[in-house]
């Protein structure tokens, strides 16, 4: 299991009061829209990275026989290893990521994931905010499917 990296939710936190400082003095030099956006986007980075960090072990990445889930404060999310065709690293704005390829026979979430693909070039992804390198991460959920895809299905 891959718990979430509390390094890396000080680093969300502090990027995110910065940016929203930067809001509020945008805000006071009469940047309205500008200032707004940026505040209030980036506020919401503040409750992910606390999260991060007073309690890592409720966002994870976790693996088994059956397939893989990605548990957040929000929901968890549940793949099985023969509905994934594969993982390959990515770069979105520069963040690397690993993107989930689905198995052509996959039919949830069409959707979303017609949307995600539209804004982000993945269908699906599992970002770099474990406790682990997303190489390691990308390698082992590899062997995993390939080791556990055809007995999932």
């Amino acid at each position: 299991m891959f718990r979430a990296s509390r390094s890396k939710g000080l680093l969300i936190l502090l990027l995110s009061c910065g940016f929203v400082t930067l809001g509020v003095w945008l805000i006071s030099a009469g940047e309205l829209l500008y200032g707004w956006l940026s505040a209030g986007f980036f506020a919401l980075g503040i409750p992910v990275s606390l999260f991060m960090i007073f309690s890592p072990s409720s966002m994870y990445l976790r693996l088994d026989h059956e397939g893989f889930e990605m548990g957040s404060f929000v929901k968890k999310y549940r793949i099985k290893w023969s509905e994934v065709a594969g993982f390959e690293m990515r770069s979105m704005h520069h963040n690397k990521m690993i993107a989930i390829i689905y198995a052509p026979s996959y039919e949830k979430q069409k959707i979303g994931r017609a949307v995600s693909s539209t804004i982000s070039g993945m269908e699906g992804g599992i970002a770099n905010s474990y406790d682990a390198p997303l190489d390691e991460i990308l390698v082992t959920l590899e062997e995993w499917r390939e080791r556990y895809a055809k007995k999932s299905g």
